[in-house]
C-alpha cells in the first residue's frame, strides 16, 4: 500500500521481506511455489495470511492487510499500489510448446507477438 514502511524504499530484500504479512496465490500453484521456494532456499520462514487472486489480493494489499511478491511488469498495472524491487527474490522461468504442424490462428498469433523465429512459416489450415 502507498503507506506502508516499505512503500518508500528503493529495493527490499527477503529477510526483510519475510517479517511482512503476505497476501498469496493459492498454495500448491506454480506462483506460490515460486515464493515459496525462494523463501526456503534462503532459510526464511513467511507468514502467508491470505491466499486470493490478483483482484482480491490487490484489494487486501490497498487495505494495509498485507503485501505481496508479483511480477513488476503486472504489479505496476495495478492501481493504488507501490512497487518495490526485491533484490533477491524469486526468478520463474516460462515454457512455451507448440506443434510447428498447423498451429491454430490463436497460437499463431500469439507466437507471432513473440517474435518466435519461424512461426509464420507453419503450414496453414484452409
Amino acid at each position: 500500500a502507498p503507506d506502508h514502511p516499505l512503500a518508500g524504499e528503493r529495493e527490499v530484500g527477503l529477510p526483510r521481506l519475510a517479517e511482512e504479512v503476505f497476501v498469496d496465490f493459492a498454495a500448491g500453484s506454480a506462483a506460490r511455489a515460486q515464493s515459496d521456494d525462494a523463501f526456503a532456499a534462503a532459510g526464511l520462514r513467511r507468514e502467508v495470511a491470505f491466499e486470493a487472486g490478483v483482484d482480491l489480493m490487490a484489494r487486501l494489499i490497498r487495505l494495509g492487510l498485507g503485501v505481496a511478491l508479483l511480477p513488476a511488469e503486472f504489479a505496476a498495472g495495478l492501481h493504488g499500489l507501490r512497487c518495490v524491487p526485491v533484490r533477491d527474490g524469486p526468478v520463474r522461468v516460462e515454457r512455451l510448446v507448440w506443434s510447428r504442424f498447423t498451429p491454430s490462428p490463436a497460437a499463431a498469433a500469439f507466437l507471432a507477438l513473440l517474435d518466435v523465429p519461424g512461426a509464420d512459416d507453419s503450414p496453414r489450415r484452409s
